[in-house]
C-alpha cells in the first residue's frame, strides 16, 4: 500500500510479504490518498496486531497532568478501562496511522501545542467524514482528548451532545506511540517541531 514518509513514497506490504487484494486494497488506497490530500505528513496502514498496548500507561492519565481526568467524556475514567479500550481496538484487523509534524516556537507552550493538536484532530475527522461511507465500522483514537466542546459537558454535569464524535486519545488506549513510530519508520521526537499521531481502526474481525 502506498504511503508517504516526509515527501518519499514507499510500499507497505502485509506481514506475509504479499499485497492485499480486492476491496480491502482499494479501501486502503482510498484512505491513504485521502490522507495525502488532507495534508498529513505521514500515513500508513498496518495490522492492528503490530501495535503495542501497555495498560500501565493509564497511571499517567490518573495523575491528571492535563487536567482532563474525570472532566472529559473521552478521557478516563468515563471512556472505560484500559483493557476495555485495548479490546475494542484489537477487534479491528487494520489501523490507519496518521501523523502531522508542525514547527513550534515553544513546545512547552500549552496554548500553542493545543491549537496544533486541535488542527490535527480536525484533519483526522475530515478524513473520517470523507471515507465513512466506504470504511464501514471504525474506531478512532486521537491526539489528546475530545475538544469539540469547551468546557466538556462532563465538567458541567451534562450529557455529551455529540456522542458519535467522541473519541479517546492514544494515551487512554495505552498505545506505545514511540514503538509505533519505530515500527512505521517515522519520526517520534522532532527538534523544533511537534509530531502528533492519530489512528483509525477499521476492518472488523
Amino acid at each position: 500500500i502506498l504511503g508517504k514518509r516526509r515527501g518519499r513514497i514507499r510500499i507497505l506490504y502485509e506481514g506475509n510479504g504479499t499485497i492485499k487484494g480486492g476491496f480491502s486494497m482499494r479501501l486502503e488506497e482510498t484512505l491513504l490518498q485521502t490522507a495525502k490530500e488532507l495534508g498529513f505528513d505521514n500515513y500508513q496502514v498496518i495490522d492492528t496486531a503490530a501495535l503495542h498496548f501497555d495498560e500501565r500507561f493509564r497511571m499517567y492519565c490518573e495523575t491528571n497532568y492535563c487536567g482532563n481526568y474525570d472532566n472529559n467524556y473521552s478521557c478516563p475514567p468515563a471512556c472505560g478501562e484500559a483493557k476495555e479500550l485495548g479490546d475494542k481496538a484489537r477487534a479491528f484487523e487494520r489501523a490507519l496511522v496518521l501523523q502531522t509534524i508542525t514547527p513550534v516556537k515553544d513546545i512547552t507552550n500549552d496554548s500553542e501545542t493545543k491549537e496544533i493538536k486541535r488542527r490535527h484532530n480536525q484533519m483526522t475527522w475530515s478524513l473520517i467524514e470523507s471515507v465513512a461511507g466506504e470504511v464501514g465500522e471504525y474506531l478512532p483514537a486521537m491526539a489528546g482528548p475530545c475538544q469539540i466542546c469547551s468546557p466538556c459537558a462532563k465538567e458541567l454535569g451534562k450529557d455529551c451532545p455529540f456522542p458519535q464524535k467522541r473519541a479517546s486519545c492514544l494515551s487512554a488506549f495505552c498505545v506505545k506511540v514511540d514503538a509505533l513510530a519505530e515500527y512505521c519508520k517515522i519520526p517520534y521526537y522532532c527538534e523544533g517541531e511537534v509530531a502528533f499521531f492519530s489512528i483509525l481502526f477499521f476492518q472488523q474481525k
